[in-house]
């Protein structure tokens, strides 16, 4: 599964870089330091849209990958 989804966040803690974004037809994607498209820290807020690709699964739960904030 690698198509490109647009979502909004749920919930991101900057200092620990992982979160949680809602997506249509998806059940719980989670987000992480690493899974933004370009590096550098990013201060998301709830309700913020994103742009992302899924990455399969990890522990029953969907993975983002190349996370754009919009």
């Amino acid at each position: 599964m690698n198509n490109q989804y647009t979502g909004h966040v749920k919930w991101y803690c900057q200092n620990n870089g992982i979160g949680c974004i809602d997506i249509d037809g998806v059940s719980k994607v989670y987000i992480n330091h690493m899974s933004f498209n370009e590096p550098g820290r990013y201060q998301l807020k709830p309700g913020q849209e994103v742009r992302l690709h899924l990455s399969g699964q990890h522990h029953g739960t969907h993975l983002a990958t190349h996370v754009i904030p919009l």
